[in-house]
């Protein structure tokens, strides 16, 4: 049941509830039970939640569109007291005869048609489906007046049943008798449209009948939505509860149904979103709606409501504004790339400016700006323009809204990485050389360490020219890569040599593995960073198995300053270099056995160093030297005693 399935899931529990329209609506007397209705939940970002469902493709979720017209009408035996559960107002429902929902009643409408301009403007699809169901024709204006909202359906089988949008239109007709004269002013007036009973027709699909008692109507021969959103219109409308009459109730709703259609008729989800028209004055149905707030303020307290994490935060961002770029699977990798860069690099002057190479629509770069408080400006290169940039833009902006005095921006150029990139470098870092003119301009200089590129699931040549100009640059640089290949062979027979599996059968290292190896290798290298006066950490971490299966290694890179080394007891630093000296000269001792005495290390000078380290590189320089001469000369003379034994008859 549907309160099992909620109460399964804390997330869709925190927001949501067994429908308790019955309780609040209990004069539809044929009105369905709770367990029929699903969750009533009480935001769009809760029931969305809900319903995800994972395995859907980006194309899957576009509705079908509809059109669908109540045509009510008042009852010309007004009540003003309610004592017999009698409305004032009645409705014209239509029960079909084919088709889907055989045997079911349902107010008017159909699918929209392309011609006719039906899709900009649905109004023009109910004028005709009314017409063709019923025999009433509405004028244009007064149908497009009569909007009311939205309804949304979706489906728990929807492999079999699309999703669908109906463009919902309330109108209200003067039903006159043959020989009644119009009186067009009054209905000018009231709204309402004059039309003579002997006018409404049927046809071989739909059989037109009204009902004369709104709270009458046979909701258990209708479709589920029905029981909630038609009910809180019908009573709306009636004027024993509402008056005037002439306020507009305009909504927006949401259905998620049980798999079987028609045959099981059940839903598991829902929500309804009132809105008040503009300008209009607060009535009694402000009352429902104001109830329904402090339910949920009631509810929030008792229940502990959860709070969304910023991720979750993040993704109905997107999902809230209908965009499909990025993907679930592309939003989650980017999310985990992005916390882990920003784990590595640890201080946030790291990432001042951050370069997403071939980041099509921009979620990558855009995460900076979201994640990172002192993150100014993102830059997306990718010489194609990728549909979804304007998307995350719209979607979270909102999480990086900043004043004049704080600009913050994410940018796109659409250009090639080995001009693009270069290029933007060199426009950031151009305001250091401003700076040290002392031109100063409004933003503050940038150097190569407050500058971080970043690129997920980049190819093999993409990641190392990515990785090649960062470190030409001597910036921060953090890669995915993806699509690697052994174009001769070799690696693979090489790596099946290299390991071996528990049960001593040969197995082999992934060409992927290897190749980010050799580029996380190249970046560790010593030389590497040396123009631009920096090293680089560097680390490779694994993505979860669970977002990107098999190319999940990241190779994160740090640059750091050269000039940085170890104290000395006179306060002067020590260089890298001159200490990688002195590891390999205590390497080389322990390697030979050799005494202190043999081989002494000054420890506060380097200048005395430097005699101790060229012996000792002169002595293995030697010993490796006649080692390779030894060698050569004795494969030398093997080859030549086979050569003179094959020339033997």
């Amino acid at each position: 049941s549907s309160g099992r399935d909620i109460m399964t899931d804390p997330l869709n529990y925190d927001k949501s509830e067994p429908c308790s329209v019955l309780s609040e609506n209990n004069l539809f007397c044929h009105a369905l039970p709770p367990e029929r209705l699903g969750a009533r939940h009480f935001s769009l970002e809760s029931f969305r939640n809900a319903i995800l469902q994972p395995d859907k493709k980006p194309e899957d979720d576009v509705p079908v569109e509809f059109s669908l017209a109540v045509i009510l009408s008042k009852d010309p035996n007004e009540r003003n007291i309610i004592d017999d559960k009698k409305s004032n107002i009645r409705i014209l429902l239509g029960k079909k005869l084919r088709g889907f929902g055989q045997g079911f009643y349902n107010c008017f409408g159909g699918k929209l048609e392309k011609t006719n301009d039906e899709y900009n403007n649905p109004a023009r699809g109910a004028i005709r489906e009314v017409r063709e169901e019923t025999g009433i024709h509405v004028p244009l204006s007064q149908m497009e007046k009569s909007y009311v909202g939205q309804i949304h359906f979706t489906f728990e089988d929807w492999k079999d049943n699309r999703a669908m949008k109906m463009h919902l239109f309330c109108v209200f007709v003067n039903l006159l008798e043959d020989g009644d004269v119009i009186n067009e002013q009054q209905c000018n007036e009231t709204d309402t449209l004059p039309i003579h009973s002997s006018q409404i027709r049927g046809c071989d699909e739909i059989e037109p009948k009204w009902f004369q008692n709104a709270y009458d109507i046979p909701l258990h021969q209708m479709f589920a939505d029905d029981t909630v959103w038609l009910t809180m219109l019908l009573k709306h409308y009636d004027t024993s509860m509402q008056q005037p009459m002439r306020q507009k109730l305009m909504f927006d709703a949401w259905f998620h149904f049980h798999p079987g259609g028609e045959g099981t008729n059940s839903m598991r989800h829902h929500f309804v979103q009132v809105n008040r028209p503009v300008k209009s004055a607060p009535g009694p149905m402000d009352s429902l709606v104001q109830s329904a707030i402090n339910d949920y303020a009631t509810y929030s307290k008792s229940k502990n409501v959860h709070t969304y994490s910023f991720e979750k935060k993040l993704f109905h961002a997107l999902h809230n504004n209908g965009i499909n770029s990025p993907t679930i699977k592309e939003f989650k990798e980017n999310w985990a790339m992005a916390n882990a860069v920003r784990t590595f690099m640890k201080d946030e002057n790291s990432m001042l400016a951050v370069i997403d190479v071939a980041g099509g629509h921009g979620a990558l770069g855009a995460l900076f700006l979201a994640l990172s408080p002192k993150c100014k400006t993102a830059v997306v290169i990718d010489p194609a323009e990728v549909r979804g940039k304007d998307g995350v833009q719209k979607a979270w902006g909102q999480f990086w809204q900043s004043d004049s005095a704080n600009e913050r921006s994410l940018r796109y150029r659409h250009e090639c990485l080995r001009t693009g990139l270069r290029d933007e470098l060199n426009c950031m870092l151009s305001k250091q050389k401003i700076a040290d003119n002392h031109e100063r301009n409004s933003s503050p200089p940038l150097f190569p360490t407050n500058i971080l590129v970043v690129a997920c699931h980049a190819c093999q040549h993409l990641t190392d020219e990515t990785l090649e100009i960062a470190s030409e640059y001597g910036v921060n640089v953090a890669v995915m890569p993806c699509c690697q290949k052994d174009h001769d062979g070799w690696w693979k027979g090489l790596t099946k040599r290299l390991v071996k599996s528990n049960n001593t059968e040969s197995t082999s290292l992934s060409i992927g593995t290897v190749m980010d190896l050799l580029a996380a290798g190249k970046m560790l290298g010593w030389q590497t960073g040396s123009s631009a006066g920096v090293r680089y950490r560097v680390k490779m971490k694994l993505m979860d198995e669970g977002v990107s299966p098999h190319q999940n290694r990241m190779i994160l890179c740090r640059a750091e300053s050269r000039e940085s080394g170890r104290k000395l007891q006179g306060g002067k630093e020590e260089s890298p270099k001159v200490l990688a000296h002195e590891k390999l000269t205590r390497a080389y001792r322990r390697a030979h056995r050799q005494s202190k005495n043999e081989v002494e290390s000054p420890v506060n000078t380097s200048e005395k160093r430097v005699p101790v380290q060229s012996i000792a590189l002169d002595k293995l320089c030697v010993q490796s030297l006649m080692t390779g001469v030894a060698i050569g000369a004795a494969l030398a003379f093997l080859a030549l005693g086979s050569q003179r034994r094959s020339l033997v008859p």
